[in-house]
């Protein structure tokens, strides 16, 4: 027995009225993504060097290979008086280490000997003095008052020149987790002579300070001091800033002067460069970036870089394969590109890193992006007044669908979506309303899927004549699902306006209701089909869909029901546990394979839920319907195809992907998974009557 379904009209024009305002949010957001599409290419010019040293090449010479292809920026972290002594930039020497020499006649006369002889050399010391750059032993004695505090650095001689700062001078090996760094592994500053080498050879520069502001001690100068000391060093030399990247927990001014150095960051036309997380998921962990951001007004770009541990089991050509992409569907803007430690394919160190560079390079420049400073998006924040009809068209979404369940009077419909709509409205108007958009997101996300597959299904039940032969089915599924798509895709561009603004773009906030969105549109369908149909016997009398799902509930349990619990509850920890970027279900090495295939072959590249999973189910549905195969089976196709036209939608809940990539990826699923739902559908075809054979002889044995 079939339930009779019908829409109230006027929900649906209101819905057809948000559509429109609906669009017209989305072609804004386009503008705004298509004005940024220039890429910043960022190398450590740390792992430049080394490559350098390592192969006996000048290290200008290796610096200039990588600007010649394509290398933009040199990521510059603050030095150290170990790294700045292992140079040989300054001479750096414990007391310790001088007394023991002098007890033991290693120093016989100079300027050691007669600071030691006057008592001058401390144990718990270090001794700074000139080594081959005199620049940066300027910046040494200035770093070292800053950070240290004029207490406990003086300069105990002239002529030469010899500083001396106390503290701990012990050396902790590799990453001792929560072990305090001596004075010799601090960190000072930027290094003059690094800036000065990046303006001279015209690369830009992305700075990468710790946050030494807080102080290194009671005596360290004051946070606001220390801070002026970075910038002053930054204008000083005269290098173009491009960016700016925190390093270590902390961004520096957290937590009293974020203020303070966001204005100065401004004031120097310097982009926050924002690291996303290994899990694809916001950023990685540093208190202070999100605030930093928001007090910037956005100018900040969102920064790629593949995990060194990961990086370890990539061969390059797997690697460079990612970075185009990653600027094309997560709106990445500056690539910062870590080097191979490792020489691959027959290649020296230095060639094997140049050739990676190049081709990363060529790839993005290959998706017409620009090759320069890392593009921002403008201040977009839409006019919230804009939300108010997707806010109505959302709410009438879910009106249309109660009304499949239960009957409402049209007047209590009406009032009911007043109440709710000026509700939502007021708190997005007159507040942050960030939990409103996202439940209404996640109502458009869950909802509207599912009523595009009941439209379907009043298609599929008003034919009345017989058995309906393949070829006529493979036909009608086609247009019928491209049909479905389209009325699903009314959902999706509902989730991309009301999420529309520059802090979901680039993913300060994020939606979060993914599983949610995986989940609720199969229990949504689930309901409506016990609703719709009668699966069992004792169903045709019953009117109410709480009855038709206790009656279901009230089946007795055999063998056969447990098995098939066993196999729904694995499928459904693969489906929820493949969602999302924490998921712990590995990926085989084919899936893998087979999404960087599509990835070259196609624009952009499908869900599998789409094209394996819920548009092939959509064919098997139609030709069980069709052909009047069994109630339980038929639904048990359907709500496989609800799987598809939710994943559908939820793909325009990412929203740092550009929305034309989601529509094309959207069109790419439809025609890859019509593809394969045809050649499903024939093998199903030709195979099922030989399982209804199998099926009549065990039950006849039975």
């Amino acid at each position: 027995m079939l339930r009779k379904t019908c829409y109230n009209p006027v929900l649906i024009i209101i819905m057809a009225i948000a559509l429109i305002f609906s669009v017209l949010l989305n072609f804004e957001r386009h503008s705004v993504e298509q004005a940024n599409r220039t890429v910043e290419m960022a190398m450590e010019y740390e792992s430049i060097a080394r490559m350098a040293h390592g192969e006996g090449v000048p290290e200008e010479k290796v610096l200039k290979m990588f600007k010649d292809r394509g290398v933009t920026s040199l990521v510059l972290f603050d030095t150290t008086l170990q790294k700045l002594g292992d140079k040989g930039k300054i001479t750096v020497v414990t007391g310790s280490a001088l007394l023991h020499a002098y007890h033991t006649n290693q120093i016989q006369g100079g300027i050691w000997q007669d600071l030691i002889v006057k008592g001058k050399i401390l144990t718990n010391a270090a001794y700074i003095t000139e080594g081959s750059s005199p620049l940066t032993m300027q910046d040494v004695e200035e770093d070292l008052n800053l950070r240290f505090g004029k207490e406990l650095v003086h300069v105990i001689s002239e002529s030469p020149k010899v500083i001396e700062v106390k503290g701990d001078t012990k050396l902790v090996e590799g990453e001792a987790y929560g072990e305090q760094k001596g004075i010799l592994q601090m960190d000072l500053g930027l290094s003059s002579e690094e800036l000065l080498l990046a303006k001279n050879l015209g690369f830009m520069v992305i700075a990468r300070p710790v946050n030494y502001g807080h102080g290194y001690n009671m005596a360290s100068a004051p946070e606001r001091e220390q801070i002026d000391g970075f910038f002053n060093r930054l204008d000083k030399s005269g290098a173009k800033i491009s960016a700016f990247a925190g390093s270590g927990k902390t961004i520096l001014g957290y937590k009293q002067n974020l203020d303070y150095v966001a204005e100065n960051l401004l004031k120097r036309d310097i982009t926050m460069a924002m690291v996303e997380n290994i899990v694809q998921l916001q950023f990685v962990p540093l208190e202070g970036l999100v605030p930093m951001a928001e007090l910037m007004d956005y100018k900040g770009a969102r920064t790629y870089v593949i995990d060194k541990a990961e990086q370890k089991k990539l061969k390059v050509n797997e690697a460079m394969q990612r970075w185009a992409l990653t600027d094309e569907e997560r709106n990445i803007r500056i690539n910062y590109v870590k080097t191979f430690l490792e020489p691959q394919d027959g290649k020296t160190l230095l060639q094997t890193n140049l050739d990676y560079v190049e081709d990363i390079t060529k790839s993005v420049e290959a998706r017409n992006f620009n090759i320069g400073k890392a593009g921002i998006f403008s201040e977009y924040m839409p006019n919230r007044l804009l939300f108010i009809p997707i806010i109505f068209g959302i709410l009438s979404a879910g009106m249309l669908y109660l009304t499949q369940l239960i009957e409402i009077k049209k007047k209590h419909q009406y009032l009911l979506i007043l109440v709710v709509g000026l509700l939502f409205s007021g708190v997005i108007l007159f507040a942050k309303g960030l939990l409103a958009r996202q439940v209404l997101a996640l109502c458009a996300a869950t909802v509207i899927p599912v009523l595009s597959l009941n439209f379907i299904l009043n298609i599929w039940d008003n034919y009345h004549g017989g058995g309906k032969a393949l070829r006529a089915v493979l036909f009608a599924a086609t247009w019928q699902l491209a049909l479905a798509i389209a009325i699903s895709l009314v959902g999706a561009s509902f989730v991309g306006a009301i999420l529309g603004d520059v802090r979901f773009l680039m993913e300060i906030d994020i939606y979060k209701g993914v599983k949610l969105t995986f989940i609720l549109p199969i229990l949504l369908m689930f309901f409506l089909c016990v609703r719709r149909y009668s699966l069992f016997e004792g169903d045709d009398d019953r009117k109410n869909v709480i009855a038709r799902i206790e009656n279901v509930l009230s089946r007795p349990i055999t063998l056969k029901v447990v098995f098939a619990m066993i196999v729904f509850a694995f499928i459904a920890w693969v489906f929820i546990g493949r969602s999302g970027h924490t998921a712990g279900v590995p990926v085989p090495d084919i899936e893998v394979k087979l999404r960087l295939f599509l990835e070259e072959m196609m624009k952009a590249r499908p869900r599998e839920k789409e094209f394996m999973v819920g548009h092939p189910a959509f064919y098997l549905a139609a030709f069980a319907v069709y052909n009047k195969f069994p109630r339980i089976l038929s639904v048990a196709f359907i709500l496989a195809a609800t799987i598809g036209q939710g994943s559908l939608v939820q793909t325009f809940a990412h929203m740092r992907t550009p929305i034309i990539m989601s529509y094309i990826r959207a069109i790419d699923g439809y025609m890859l998974g019509a593809a394969i739902g045809i050649c499903v559908l024939i093998a199903f075809a030709i195979f099922y009557p030989y399982l209804q054979a199998l099926q009549r002889r065990y039950l006849k044995h039975e």
